[in-house]
């Protein structure tokens, strides 16, 4: 599973595709993938990851999920000091370099649909927000991205 640890260790950022959806021949719709979204904290005391957050299932567009991969690539070639993604409407994702070499990583949820959906509350688009900042090793963020175009290939492999 991918995963985008901070340079301390002690968070990170974890995005498993799971599963490629079946389409028809022909069918000129878009391949999405299932993915599972969450940030977690490294329990020190049992050396387990447990989540902060954890999204229900999302729908990721194929070609969305190889953008993630390629704009960190882009990133670390020099074309931008920054790059924006975004997973649907609920999941967001921003990198940035910083002086001395580490890369800043914020991570945006907007809890709001599952919220209204656990309490029966109407939603509230943007009402009910969580945010993550943390910096990487620029190492880190490149096996990241190396382990999301893995998956991506590996599923790219089962559909054939």
């Amino acid at each position: 599973m991918p995963h985008l640890p901070s340079d301390s260790g002690a968070i990170r950022l974890a995005i498993d595709l799971v599963q490629r959806e079946t389409v028809r021949p022909g069918d000129p719709a878009p391949v999405r993938l299932l993915a599972t979204a969450a940030v977690e904290w490294l329990d020190q005391r049992d050396r387990e990851w447990w989540p902060f957050v954890r999204l229900p299932p999302l729908w990721i567009e194929e070609e969305a999920a190889a953008a993630l991969a390629g704009g960190i690539r882009e990133l670390f070639q020099g074309g931008e000091p920054g790059f924006a993604w975004q997973a649907g409407a609920s999941f967001g994702l921003q990198l940035g370099l910083a002086e001395g070499g580490a890369v800043v990583i914020e991570i945006g949820v907007d809890l709001g649909a599952f919220l209204a959906d656990a309490s029966g509350l109407p939603p509230r688009a943007g009402g009910e927000a969580a945010l993550f900042r943390f910096t990487s090793a620029p190492a880190d963020v490149v096996r990241f991205a190396g382990a999301v175009e893995t998956q991506l290939q590996e599923l790219a492999e089962l559909a054939r």
